[in-house]
């Protein structure tokens, strides 16, 4: 039986598990949960990752896990906490840095799941500097056409005039293409996902490939919204094919 190597600290507020590598560390890479989920239900994943040589820190978003977690994330009214929820894992990014560089020089690998794969292409779209490679899981980077989307799926309807309109419209990764264009991403989207249409991913993959972004995209014909070991197995071929160190 393989036993992973797993730490649970903080980083300051933010709940983290670390999980490290049973060799010689290729550097952090940091996996983002989705909405509904924790950083403890990641551990799969990070597995595999750490299998593969990374040392894998696991944040738990607010509203989920040890920080407040929502007793139904289905609600109506959660439809904004949602949003709400994905700009502060992008803000809080520098603090992870911060934490991370206590322990580790190189720069992070960020991947994520659904909305940890909306979260990782809003923080490369901001913290490029920081960044060593993306990975987006069944995400999206085009924030609005995914907003309109997914209120199909929450049952509601925003007018322009909501209040959190402007702020997905200019936070979106897609309103920033020139900040990416130097960091390689990896777009992984099953085809018949119906959480995160992929029909805004591949909007916004064009619209970055077209942009000179180092970009790649991934697409898995009768697949929902899951992470499949297929799909874990592409991103992590991709991530050895860099030549990260």
């Amino acid at each position: 039986m393989i036993r992973l190597n797993i730490e649970k600290t903080f980083c300051k507020d933010i709940p983290v598990i670390i999980v490290h590598p049973f060799g010689e560390s290729l550097g952090p890479a940091v996996f983002y949960h989705g909405w509904s989920s924790r950083g403890e239900y990641q551990l799969s994943k990070a597995a595999v990752l750490a299998a593969n040589g990374y040392t894998v820190y696991l944040p738990d978003a607010i509203n989920h896990g040890m920080r407040n977690q929502l007793c139904d994330y289905y609600k109506v009214e959660d439809y904004q906490v949602f949003w709400e929820t994905l700009f502060q894992n992008v803000n809080e990014f520098p603090k992870l840095v911060e934490f991370i560089r206590n322990r580790e020089t190189e720069k992070i690998v960020i991947c994520g799941h659904s909305m940890g794969g909306m979260t990782v292409l809003g923080i490369a779209s901001r913290y490029a500097d920081d960044l060593k490679a993306v990975v987006s899981f069944n995400g999206s980077g085009d924030w609005l056409l995914t907003h309109l989307f997914m209120q199909a799926r929450f049952g509601v309807y925003m007018k322009r005039d909501w209040e959190m309109y402007g702020k997905i419209e200019n936070q979106s990764p897609l309103a920033h293409i020139k900040d990416m264009t130097g960091i390689p991403i990896l777009l992984t989207n099953g085809e018949s996902d119906t959480s995160i249409d992929p029909r805004a991913q591949a909007h916004f993959y064009e619209s970055l490939k077209d942009g000179g972004g180092c970009v790649e995209r991934i697409t898995y014909p009768g697949l929902g919204h899951f992470v499949t070991t297929n799909m874990l197995d592409d991103a992590m071929n991709w991530l050895d094919s860099l030549k990260l160190k």
